[in-house]
């Protein structure tokens, strides 16, 4: 039987949340590992090839890290280790393996979600204000300990600043931006994030005075999987998903997104969502 690529990637999600919390991982779950994997080189081998090439690719991600933490966790349970402590080391260095593959799940979930998705099903009051406030709140001491300032500006008389939607997508939005400012951010820079009311719409800016992203590139940022140059030559650059995640967010609440950049000077983004006039 030949399963959804997406059905895989939640059994893995859960596997892995399972031994991260636990610290182990006994041999059903390690052969449950396997088995995905080698279901998810299957469910990815379809005659389609744009959508073949693409699944194969999320599939190469998700496989390499899942190796890892399996043989890792194999060795502990067979007692290849043998010293206690340097068994806790190896499965210290699974578990990190599992944290960092965990985000790359998420996205892949977030855009299966997306499929198909109408602005009828995305019916919460949300406030952008408060979206806003608590990503600059969450992240600016940890910005702030790398040596990057994070200012946030918001008009005092506009107290919520509605739309209607879905919370965790639009949040999903906010932080991916604000990461993104950091990543290709210089040492010392400054992230500003904006908030205000325009017209008919809501909008917010995520500015960086970072690398800024080449002529050549920026027509295609938001494209699905596309990796640019300074994303090619950062450790943290990413699979190329998040921005096109973003982009179908905003689209799917009835918003739009722009990117504007000057290599070596930094970049603008920015985001436009429908104000929620019967929300206030």
């Amino acid at each position: 039987m030949k399963h959804e690529p997406w059905e895989l990637v939640k059994k893995v999600q859960r596997i892995l949340q399972q031994a991260g919390q636990e610290c182990v991982c006994d041999a059903g779950m390690m052969g449950e590992l396997t088995k995905i994997t080698d279901e998810l080189e299957y469910a990815l081998s379809g005659n389609e090839p744009t959508a073949g090439e693409v699944l194969r690719i999320l599939g190469h991600e998700l496989k390499s890290p899942i190796a890892a933490i399996v043989s890792l966790l194999h060795a502990v349970e067979i007692g290849y280790v043998k010293n206690p402590e340097n068994s806790m080391r190896m499965i210290g260095r699974a578990r990190k393996r599992a944290e960092e593959l965990l985000p790359l799940v998420t996205d892949i979930m977030v855009l299966g979600n997306l499929t198909g998705a109408d602005a009828s099903h995305l019916d919460e009051r949300v406030s952008m204000l408060a979206i806003c406030r608590s990503v600059h709140e969450l992240m600016e001491l940890m910005f702030k300990e790398k040596g990057i300032s994070f200012e946030f500006s918001y008009p005092e008389d506009e107290p919520f600043l509605a739309v209607r939607g879905r919370e965790t997508f639009l949040r999903r939005v906010i932080q991916n931006l604000c990461v993104n400012a950091f990543k290709y951010n210089r040492a010392g820079g400054c992230i500003y994030l904006r908030v205000f009311a325009e017209d008919s719409t809501v909008v917010v800016e995520v500015e960086d005075t970072g690398m800024g992203i080449p002529a050549e590139d920026l027509p295609h940022v938001f494209a699905f999987l596309f990796r640019g140059s300074q994303a090619k030559r950062n450790p943290d650059g990413g699979l190329g998903l998040g921005l096109s995640m973003v982009k179908q967010i905003v689209e799917v609440h009835g918003g739009t997104i722009t990117a504007e950049s000057e290599e070596g000077k930094g970049t603008i983004m920015t985001v436009r969502l429908p104000i929620c006039t019967s929300c206030e």
